[in-house]
Parts: structure tokens; sequence; C-alpha cells
């Protein structure tokens, strides 16, 4: 079975960027390479009506594909975030939804997930993290994002649902999807305040704990664009953004950076 990865996608800040249609280019690659699955860890396009046509529009050009998806921070940007979350769960391929098998023994769980600042540089407080502003920038998730309740707590309750699916399916291969980040490995740590206080809102470590606990065999998450695929603590660990055009892409056309930058894995 042949898997598709990507994140990040961003589609509607790249179209305006590159003037390109960035969604037919990932149709025209999909045509070409027929994946059975595809899996979408996030950040597909601000807010989550455009997000949601977005993942419509993807199933119904092939709908024997199973289209998987966790939302990013991008794709509830929206007064409330929680109905915004609700409104992403419409698309039955939302991870959200509750595990997907594959087959007999391949399992995909995930959620999108938030942060709790377990990432976070010393020196700073959990109040200064919340509020989210360094110098003069702010976070955009401070004024784009609007949940219940504390940023720690709403990570919460991702860490315990996802816990529950995990249990249900323990000694299954397991494929764990989150946005955020899961070990801190994978948090780019460059000694300035400036960048490095911004850490905070990556991910958290606990969601790299659950994957050690219930030994997932493959971890898939976006949110930093940088591109990783390697083995850690026992773990195929796959974050495969598309990124940001021009400054964090390989190439000036949209169609040699799809192409390039998919990732197909095969269970």
């Amino acid at each position: 079975m042949k898997i598709a990865i990507l994140s990040d996608i961003h589609e509607g800040l790249n179209r305006k960027n590159t003037g390109m249609d960035i969604m037919s280019h990932l149709i025209k690659w999909i045509k070409v390479n027929s994946p059975e699955v595809f899996i979408i860890s996030g950040d597909i396009t601000a807010g989550p009506r455009k997000s949601l046509d977005l993942l419509n529009h993807l199933q119904e050009e092939f709908p024997m594909m199973k289209l998987l998806f966790v939302h990013g921070n991008h794709d509830i940007y929206h007064e409330d975030s929680k109905s915004a979350y609700d409104m992403l769960l419409e698309f039955p391929g939302n991870l959200g939804n509750g595990p997907v098998e594959l087959n007999d023994s391949w399992v995909v769980i995930g959620d999108g997930g938030w942060y709790d600042y377990t990432f976070g540089i010393q020196g700073y407080t959990d109040e200064q993290f919340s509020v989210g502003t360094f110098n003069d920038f702010t976070w955009p998730d401070k004024t784009s994002a609007h949940w219940q309740s504390s940023d720690q707590c709403e990570t919460k309750r991702y860490l315990e649902k996802l816990e529950g699916w995990l249990k249900e399916n323990e000694g299954k291969n397991i494929i764990m999807v989150t946005h955020v980040v899961p070990f801190s490995r994978y948090i780019q740590v460059k000694d300035e305040p400036g960048w490095d206080f911004f850490n905070a809102m990556m991910g958290s470590k606990h969601f790299g704990e659950l994957a050690d606990k219930y030994q997932v065999k493959k971890y898939i998450f976006g949110h930093i664009h940088t591109r990783y695929h390697e083995h850690y603590n026992g773990i195929e660990i796959i974050c495969n953004p598309l990124g940001y055009y021009p400054h964090e892409w390989n190439s000036a056309n949209a169609e040699e950076e799809i192409f390039s930058t998919i990732k197909l894995v095969e269970i």
C-alpha cells in the first residue's frame, strides 16, 4: 500500500505568492503516482471553511483514494477555534473523528494537537508564552486562533483523546499523526531569544511520550517547515512540509516543488 505524506501546504499564501494553482499541481502528482492513502498533517490553508472546501474537492477528484487529515494551527484560525475544529470534523477523513484501519495490521491514529510550552526556553514564564509576544512580534495564533481554554488545557484534551485511541489499538502497527512537534529533537534552537522564545508554540513532549509508550511504528507531523525522514527511538519519523514560497522552497516552480517534496512510503 502506497502512502503519500505532505503538510503545511498553505495553499492560499503560496498561490498568492507564486501566482500558480497549487492544488492543480497536487492533483497532477496524485494522478501520476496513484497513492492508495494520502495523509495531510495540517495547514492545508487558513481558516476552516477554505480548508474543508479544499479537502472535499481533493477527495471528490479521487474517490478511491483514502484522504486522511489532521488540522494545523492555520486551519482553525477563527473567532471560535472549537467551532472551527468541529467544522473540520465534517470531512470524513479527519483523524479527529477516530482511528482509521488501513488493513488488518495497520491503523492510523491522530489529531491536530496543540502546544503546552514544554519546548519553551528557560527564563520565561507560562504567562509570557501565553501572551506570545517577544519584542514587537506576536505569534499569529494569539490573534487568529481562539480556544475556550488555555493552551495547556487544550493540549491535555488532545493527549487524553489520543491516548484513549492508542490504548484501544495497542499491539497493532500504529501510524500516529499530529500537526505539532512531538520530540524536542526536531525543535530548532538557534540561541537567539527572538527565535527560540516561539519554540514554546511548536508542540509538546507529551505527544512523543505517548508514541514511545504505545510503541508506534511511524510518526507523521508538520508545523516546523523543515523536512525530516529518519528513525528515532525506534520510530520512523516523517515531517514533510511544503512550506512557504520562496525562502523554504528548493525551486521556483510550484509543480517542481510539489513533485520533489511529496513523500511516498509503503506498508
